[in-house]
């Protein structure tokens, strides 16, 4: 390829790569952009199942307290309609002291109460109660509501408690009847959510790691309690890659906060949920995504590698395909010259002599007989001389023409030298070779050559032999020789074999 040939298919080439890199680098982008957002809906997924999953739990368990509460409220107000209590509370006496003291008893083995206090105006207790006084928080608090409905820690016994309070009675004889019951653990359960409740100022009274208990549980950002002058505060901290999530402890464990809070006041309940898988995923983020824009780029990258592979290797076969056809033409040609006279375009002497071998071949193996006939064109000299070589090429090429059409299509006419044929008849016995060189003789001899000036008429000489079995090519030649220079002792134009002479043509008379 010359130099300006390459000059004008190296910009085609720079623009092909410049078009690669700039679709390699949109895929990129394109792939890191969408990996990014695929990767924040994957995690915003996760952190909102966790969030639905913490509220379902949480809103359970508030339930679960609740029951807890107005069973609380339901026995208390069936203790304050007792008559016992009410004929204590107006009389107190020995009488109406054994009859309560009995009934209290059966409620609080009954319904598994932790204390029954029956207090006075001075809410002093009235009667004896193997739960001792109530918490001094209780007892100011009664002070201020007589109707109390109160949820707290109690640290001496590590439990949480509801306290609800009654009023018996009325005027100075009133009194009020309070109950306490201890607050189970929450019942409800599951997969990588933990519940706790924490009291009116923060403090955790019940949750399913005991650890945290008697922690102050207070949001990053939010105002203190008085309740972490005495308590310490459950160590949480806000996540610097997702906002919704905190992070708890020493180790930093993701979690993710929803709280419920019931519609009567004094508790809370919280559920905890697991989020370490989405906070995984947030820390992998540019990794994944810089993982998936890789993987992305690299089967593009991989896919043109293999059209151009494809296309490079698709030229490379029609290049050399046509090389291998140029080259199949070639030998083809050379075949054709190295086997056909140039002239005549008969075949040359290496080809009939090759054509001999094989006709030989088939009479040793399958007994097919053959015949050849040495041509020779009579005076052929004095045409040359008379009328120049150019006119002599010209009675060389009628001839083989005119010879071509007449014999049959498995007959082969051969150029062995100068003026000189070989006609092979292969399948063709002595008699039907004598018949067929007789025709061809008659035919050649009744067309001259019409030329633009003149017309030429010309003949030729035959020596016809059948091969033996025993012949090789030369002997085969020898005779059909010395039969050709018989016929032209006899006066040309005519056919002779080894043992027969044949007229001259008609057609010369």
């Amino acid at each position: 390829m010359s130099p300006q040939n390459k000059l004008r298919w190296l910009p085609q080439d720079l623009y092909s790569f410049a078009a690669i890199v700039l679709l390699l680098l949109t895929l990129a982008l394109t792939s890191w952009f969408t990996s990014q957002h695929w990767i924040s809906q994957r995690i915003g997924t996760q952190l909102e199942d966790l969030h639905q999953q913490a509220a379902l739990l949480a809103a359970a368990a508030t339930r679960d307290l609740q029951q807890s509460r107005h069973q609380l409220k339901s026995i208390a107000r069936t203790l304050a309609s007792l008559s016992s209590t009410r004929a204590f509370v107006a009389a107190p006496g020995n009488s109406t002291r054994a009859s309560l003291q009995a009934d209290l008893e059966r409620f609080d083995s009954g319904f598994g109460l932790d204390g029954i206090w029956l207090l006075g105006p001075d809410r002093q207790p009235l009667l004896p109660t193997p739960a001792g006084p109530p918490p001094a928080e209780v007892s100011l608090a009664l002070e201020q509501d007589p109707g109390l409905r109160h949820f707290i820690l109690e640290p001496e016994r590590r439990q949480a408690t509801f306290y609800y309070a009654t009023p018996v009675g009325a005027g100075k004889r009133e009194a009020i009847l309070l109950l306490r019951s201890a607050v189970g653990g929450p019942a409800r359960q599951a997969y990588r959510v933990s519940l706790l409740v924490t009291d009116s100022q923060g403090l955790i009274s019940l949750a399913d790691d005991a650890g945290w208990l008697q922690h102050v549980l207070r949001l990053p950002g939010a105002g203190t309690t008085p309740a972490e002058r005495e308590y310490p505060r459950l160590p949480l901290v806000l996540s610097p890659l997702l906002p919704k999530v905190l992070l708890l402890g020493d180790e930093r464990t993701p979690v993710l906060l929803v709280s419920h809070a019931p519609e009567e006041g004094g508790y809370q309940v919280h559920a905890m949920a697991d989020a370490s898988a989405a906070y995984r995923l947030a820390l992998e983020q540019d990794r994944l995504a810089t993982l998936i824009t890789l993987g992305a780029t690299g089967s593009l990258w991989g896919g043109l590698l293999t059209v151009l592979t494809l296309k490079r290797n698709r030229r490379h076969r029609l290049v050399m395909g046509r090389a291998n056809n140029e080259l199949v033409r070639l030998n083809r040609q050379l075949k054709q010259l190295a086997t056909t006279d140039p002239l005549t375009d008969c075949p040359n002497r290496r080809a009939a002599e090759a054509r001999l071998q094989y006709e030989l071949a088939n009479l040793q193996r399958y007994n097919h007989p053959f015949c050849i006939v040495m041509l020779d064109i009579d005076h052929f000299k004095h045409i040359n001389d008379q009328h120049g070589h150019d006119t002599g090429d010209e009675v060389l090429r009628h001839f083989a023409r005119l010879s071509r059409k007449t014999i049959r299509d498995t007959d082969i006419l051969a150029r062995i030298g100068g003026e000189e044929f070989l006609l092979i008849l292969p399948k063709t016995d002595h008699q039907q070779g004598m018949h067929l060189a007789q025709r061809l003789l008659d035919t050649v001899a009744a067309t001259p050559l019409y030329l633009a000036d003149k017309t030429i008429g010309f003949t030729f000489s035959g020596g016809l032999t059948e091969a033996r079995k025993s012949d090789g090519t030369n002997q085969l030649l020898v005779r059909a020789d010395r039969a050709l220079y018989r016929a032209k002792d006899n006066g040309r134009c005519r056919i002779c074999s080894e043992n027969l002479v044949l007229d001259h043509s008609v057609a010369v008379g």
